[in-house]
């Protein structure tokens, strides 16, 4: 049977978010698209409202990051599908930049990376998740491949840190540093350290990177009014 795309839909599709149920998600979206709702309705009426009441949630201290972490994931894998059907139509979701964002070589963490690429997605960017353990060619390759605007690179650990200035230094060397902005973000990243790597900006959570990004690419929004 066939559901009805009304407000009770978009509803229940920002729920899946907020209740980090994946397989769900998958579902409704999937029955939406049989159903004809607009993929970048779903994205911005559905998926984005559920990772913003997550983001508010965890700003007041009600869940803590491994139930972010979740809600990432299911926006991920949602916006995923969404995407691919909007590429499909011709169409193209509203976006203020592309950014290409990856856990540098050296470091295996995933969560705190994949929360700020899914805060990023809710907030209008066109953002491309390469993975973990991310080495030089890759960042590079993966620029160039989807013609990005932004490289964001992420860190947990002290000792691979110096692998973000290995990329900057990169791409001047072969002159893409001019067209790339670069934000970089993770516990031991520091605003001197990322003055010293000649990085862009620094994210120093989800919100801030969102933040930060909007005055690198010119977008004119309040801190407030970012979906965290």
């Amino acid at each position: 049977m066939s559901i009805e795309i009304n407000e009770e839909y978009f509803e229940k599709l920002a729920l899946t978010v907020i209740d980090g149920e994946d397989e769900e998600c998958v579902k409704l979206v999937n029955e939406g698209l049989d159903a004809g709702v607009d993929p970048l309705d779903a994205v911005e009426k559905g998926l984005a409202r559920g990772i913003d009441k997550v983001g508010e949630d965890f700003g007041a201290g009600i869940i803590f990051l491994p139930e972010l972490a979740m809600a990432a994931d299911v926006m991920k894998q949602g916006t995923t599908i969404l995407d691919e059907r909007i590429k499909a139509s011709g169409e193209k979701r509203a976006s203020h930049g592309k950014v290409v964002i990856g856990t540098i070589k050296g470091d295996i963490h995933d969560i705190g990376k994949s929360v700020v690429a899914a805060v990023m997605q809710a907030n209008g960017y066109d953002v491309v998740d390469i993975g973990i353990d991310i080495d030089v060619d890759a960042f590079i390759d993966a620029l160039k491949e989807h013609d990005a605007d932004v490289l964001g690179m992420s860190t947990l650990l002290t000792l691979p840190l110096m692998e973000m200035e290995k990329v900057i230094i990169r791409l001047k060397e072969i002159g893409m540093r001019d067209d790339i902005k670069v934000i970089v973000g993770g516990c031991p990243v520091t605003q001197e350290f990322a003055d010293e790597i000649g990085a862009d900006a620094v994210g120093f959570d989800a919100q801030d990177a969102v933040f930060k990004l909007d005055g690198l690419m010119g977008v004119n929004r309040s801190r407030a009014t970012a979906q965290a």
